[in-house]
């Protein structure tokens, strides 16, 4: 914007000699007018509009200035510039005749500009000369601007060059405009879901094409077609105004979008057929106040339901609308003759500010993704990192298991070889006693077997552990009744337990928990089975506790010869299959279990389950 700001300021601080041109140059106000046919003549003041002095738009109107004597030094080119002067014309000076354009094909836009140089020998030498322009008044701006007149290299250094390097700044903003609205088309191109951003960069590159096609001197294609050319495109860009409207705002309207289908379908096919029949300006005239209405329902949407995170930034976009809307109706009131003939479009200037301003918060959301994508970037090496960090944990946790289970499997190992060489050694010695040698062979057979159960015991929790971390799942928690599991589990151990001399009591309980059934058993087995083969004398005890109001936790209490607590975190060495694999089913669970300990008088697990309803209520 401080770009445009300074080209458009730029020609009136940038006047090659601006002190002479008061002096040469000359400005005409004064002129008489009277319509073809008619024989008085009226006095108006330029600029002039019919419309505006209620003067009849149809016809060829007549204009006479009397120009005073030149002040233009002796030999120097004078010359008339009229900035808004009709298409069609013809301008004569003391009868010569200087310009002849009435007989060419009418301009789209009417209205031009047109400089032309007094020869002297047309003009009057001290005296005072006459001036005659004919125009043709078939268009509702029909009218005369003012009349420059001076030295002709003073007049294109001067006013000339002031109006071209405006008309300049204007289309190369809309030129840049054009580049901003091809930029969000090939944006949408990849990110096809942006529906608003592809409305938009079509009617904004559709909008400003059409703006810099103000300022061209020659109509691109003849006569009714370059009109009906333009009355599409002011059409289509208000259609796809609403869309845009409709996706930014994420609001479906049917009535609105109604409106656009229905209505623009039955302007564009009246307007194509009016404007090909000779009817524009009174396609224009009914057209663009309906074309007005569907900016106004667009505004309205926008402004209720504008996006945005701060009130300054929701209230951009309406305030981009409403120049829109401002400019689209100063244009209808200039297009139908309401303002003065001096006047020119504001389109050329409220487009590629709402180009601008959709522009910036494209921009502000680009920054804000590349600005998250950096966040996500780092958020996302942090969770490697410590998913990395716990791999390698999990990585060293089970190499510190497979030494321990190696452990524990390398001594029923050892000691089968050493009971199978004692029993071949037996078997090989002769029977000096046979009684003695068959009891002997009876007790290494027994240690034998009961190594190799051992042996068994500790596959089976392998195979349980694999099971376990092969699931592939989470925890399935349901109401688990604590008692028959409690039974189950107990029958299991008890002939182990009188085996050995131990009691295995265990405590009855109505408590249901929530909780994996299959997790709890091989917790319940693992903690009740180490119990009481690590237990030489006294017993194993198997109970519940209230903890808290809605918890409750489950006891195993051995008489052993203690255990070290340390051995419950996954980083301590040791432990054997048995307490691996009740660490692991409890971490599924996600149950708290905790080891008190004391060196020679035994060790005391518990784990936390939470109660279920039923429980609870029984009870209470």
């Amino acid at each position: 914007m401080l770009v445009l700001l300074m080209l458009l300021v730029g020609p009136a601080r940038s006047n090659p000699s601006p002190e002479p041109f008061p002096l040469l140059l000359q400005q005409q106000l004064q002129a008489e007018f009277r319509k073809e046919g008619e024989v008085r003549w009226r006095p108006v003041t330029l600029p002039d509009s019919w419309k505006r002095r209620q003067e009849p738009t149809r016809g060829t109107g007549l204009y006479r200035i009397a120009l005073p004597p030149s002040t233009a030094p002796a030999g120097a080119d004078v010359a008339l510039w009229i900035e808004h002067i009709p298409s069609r014309h013809r301008i004569r000076l003391n009868g010569h005749l200087l310009s002849d354009r009435a007989g060419q094909t009418r301009h789209l836009l009417s209205i031009g500009t047109t400089l032309v140089r007094l020869p002297p020998p047309a003009r009057l030498q001290g005296g005072v000369d006459l001036l005659e322009i004919e125009v043709q008044g078939d268009f509702p701006r029909a009218g005369l601007g003012l009349l420059h007149i001076g030295p002709e290299d003073l007049l294109l250094r001067g006013p000339v060059w002031a109006w071209q390097q405006q008309r300049l700044a204007v289309q190369l903003v809309n030129a840049a405009a054009s580049g901003i609205a091809l930029f969000m088309l090939l944006l949408w191109a990849v990110r096809r879901h942006e529906r608003a951003l592809g409305c938009f960069g079509l009617l904004a590159l559709l909008a400003t094409l059409r703006n810099q096609a103000y300022f061209s001197t020659a109509s691109p294609v003849p006569g009714a077609l370059s009109s009906l050319l333009f009355y599409l495109l002011q059409l289509l860009t208000v259609v796809l105004l609403g869309h845009f409207v409709r996706a930014h705002v994420q609001q479906e309207a049917p009535r609105f979008r109604w409106l656009l289908h229905v209505g623009g379908s039955a302007l564009a096919l009246v307007g194509t057929i009016g404007i090909l029949g000779g009817q524009s300006d009174a396609v224009r005239l009914l057209a663009y106040p309906v074309l007005i209405v569907m900016v106004l329902w667009s505004l309205a949407l926008m402004v209720r339901h504008a996006p945005g995170d701060h009130p300054a930034q929701r209230a951009l976009m309406p305030a981009g609308m409403l120049a829109v809307l401002v400019a689209g109706v100063h244009d209808y009131l200039y297009q139908t003759g309401r303002t003065t003939v001096s006047d020119d479009y504001w389109a050329p200037f409220a487009v590629p500010l709402i180009v601008a301003v959709f522009a910036a918060q494209l921009l502000s959301r680009l920054a804000a993704g590349l600005m998250r994508g950096d966040r996500d970037r780092l958020e996302l090496e942090r969770q490697v990192a410590l998913r990395t960090a716990e791999l390698n944990e999990a990585v060293q946790a089970r190499s510190r298991f497979i030494a321990s289970a190696s452990h524990d499997l390398r001594q029923p190992m050892s000691a089968l070889r050493m009971l199978a060489e004692l029993l071949h050694q037996t078997l090989r010695e002769p029977p000096v006693a046979p009684a003695r040698t068959g009891q002997r062979i009876t007790e290494l057979a027994s240690q034998i077997d009961r190594t190799s159960q051992t042996m068994a015991s500790l596959l089976d929790g392998l195979l349980d552990l694999s099971r376990l971390e092969g699931r592939g799942q989470a925890p399935r928690p349901a109401a688990v009744p604590l008692q028959p599991l409690l039974r189950t589990v107990a029958a299991d151990c008890d002939a182990l337990a009188m085996a050995r001399g131990l009691r295995l009591i265990v405590r009855p309980t109505a408590a249901v928990v929530i909780a994996d059934a299959l997790l709890l058993e091989q917790i319940l087995r693992n903690l009740v089975g180490n119990a009481v083969q690590n237990t030489l004398q006294g017993g194993v005890l198997v109970g519940v506790r209230p903890h808290g109001r809605t918890q409750v936790r489950l006891v195993v209490i051995d008489t052993g010869p203690g255990l070290d607590p340390a051995r419950l975190d996954d980083d301590a060495p040791g432990g054997g299959l048995g307490l691996g694999i009740v660490r692991r089913c409890a971490r599924l669970m996600q149950a708290p279990l905790s080891l008190r300990s004391t060196p020679g008088r035994g060790s005391s697990f518990s784990l936390v389950l939470p109660t279920a309803a039923l429980s609870r209520t029984s009870s209470s």
